[in-house]
């Protein structure tokens, strides 16, 4: 039940008890009145007033003064029933229902009435009840006991709501309090189906995913760290190299042309490789601070790739790596950034290079349109991965072949930058094994203007 639903019966159920409290009370009341019921004056009493309110002798003061010796205070009406004078009581209109000279009494649950019609004034006694101690002693005790008894539900209730809403949150803080003190393990458990159990859900969900972020950081950290020392590692390597070369060069050690020429040519192969290793430093802090800049344009993705082929296909050649192309024979359209694009290229021909498990590579690009989507294909002949794996190939960093633990030849960013270049387009990228890796984008195309 929803606290909601809770406090609001718990108030229906407070309400109905007071009501029925205090409906017990009147009828207690009513009880003790029948028990300890009203009578009139005695008749000494009554003849004393009697006497004073028909003695025309008497001046209002003096009959006020006579009736103040037995308990009684004066009211003087005129027949409309508008006060002339009062010495202590003013009645109520409906009170008087004096008509004759003869005195009258009528008895009320508060007071006597003692009246009586003389000269076109109504003079009217008043003496209020005093209870015997019985029914004071019984009265009392019954309001006591409706007092307590309202009491003792209020603080019930109050009991069952405080029970009911500040326990789950007081877990709720200590759960809080642990995860901002990173204790991601700290679980919270609730049987309760209300609110604050809906809340103690939601919070469990919440400090879930935070584990699951805390855990893929700390991996993700491990990672960047493993690569970055050794890309530091590897770059001493080709800077002593040039170092040492240069040195050589400088002290004449390379006293040939033949040998000159050798040590020019070390020296640049090794510059290339420093190179590469500052653009995989470069890629991290792009792809750390999201900096990839996009300019799409409307393109041809036949054309694209086909001019890529014309310039890299025998730069790939020399890499050990042949390629063939298979490309529509209609333009195949689609938003497009040159410069990215052409970069995804590159990273999936280079991982086909890194990991071709043969002296020479094959590789096919595919271009063509499903109707909907602008689709390149690229897939080789190599190892491909395995199928535990090949759903983390594109996760930033992750390099399951142990062979790729070299910095120089894989640092697990390659497919990662090239998600993040594909998802920039709108497009979807996957990865299947067919004889090897082929990698799968498409990008949405246009609809055709009229």
């Amino acid at each position: 039940m929803s606290i909601k639903k809770k406090l609001f019966l718990t108030n229906v159920i407070i309400f109905a008890v007071m009501v029925a409290l205090a409906w017990t009370y009147s009828f207690f009341a009513n009880a003790l009145l029948n028990k300890f019921p009203i009578t009139g004056p005695d008749e000494n009493e009554f003849n004393t007033v009697a006497n004073c309110l028909t003695n025309n002798a008497l001046s209002d003061d003096e009959k006020a003064a006579t009736m103040a010796k037995v308990g009684y205070k004066l009211s003087i009406y005129n027949p409309d029933l508008s006060l002339i004078k009062e010495y202590g009581y003013t009645l109520k209109n409906y009170e008087l229902n004096i008509s004759s000279g003869s005195p009258t009494v009528e008895a009320f649950s508060d007071k006597i009435l003692i009246g009586a019609l003389r000269n076109g004034r109504i003079y009217a006694a008043v003496k209020p009840i005093t209870r015997d101690k019985p029914f004071t002693t019984a009265k009392n005790i019954a309001l006591a006991v409706m007092i307590v008894s309202c009491a003792i539900v209020v603080s019930l209730a109050c009991y069952y709501q405080f029970y009911t809403i500040f326990p789950p949150l007081t877990v709720l803080q200590g759960g809080l309090k642990q995860i901002a003190a990173g204790n991601y393990e700290y679980q919270l458990r609730s049987n309760k189906r209300d609110e604050i159990g809906a809340v103690i859900g939601e919070f469990e969900m919440m400090r879930r995913k935070l584990a699951d972020l805390d855990k893929q950081k700390s991996q993700f950290d491990r990672q960047r760290g493993e690569i970055i020392a050794g890309i530091s590692h590897d770059l001493k390597t080709p800077l002593t190299t040039i170092q040492g070369y240069t040195k050589g060069l400088m002290d004449g050690v390379a006293n040939t042309p033949a040998k000159t020429e050798r040590y020019l040519k070390t020296i640049y192969e090794t510059a290339l490789t420093m190179n590469a290793l500052v653009n995989q430093l470069n890629d991290f802090s792009k792809l750390d601070i999201d900096t990839i800049e996009y300019s799409f344009m409307e393109r041809d993705l036949v054309k694209l790739i086909q001019d890529f082929a014309a310039i890299n296909i025998p730069i790939y050649a020399t890499k050990g790596l042949k390629i063939e192309t298979d490309f529509s024979d209609t333009p195949v359209e689609a938003d497009i950034d040159k410069d990215q694009f052409l970069r995804v290229v590159r990273n999936i021909l280079d991982n086909s290079v890194k990991y071709k498990d043969k002296e020479n590579g094959e590789a096919k690009i595919k271009v063509y349109s499903d109707g909907e989507n602008a689709v390149l294909e690229i897939g080789d002949n190599g190892p491909g991965v395995s199928p535990h794996e090949i759903q983390y190939i594109f996760e930033s960093y992750y390099r399951g072949d142990p062979s790729r633990t070299n910095p120089t030849t894989g640092s697990g960013l390659g497919l990662s930058i090239v998600k993040t270049i594909i998802t920039a387009h709108d497009g979807t990228v996957e990865a299947v094994n067919d004889n090897g890796l082929k990698i799968i984008i498409k990008i949405p195309q246009r609809r055709k203007r009229n």
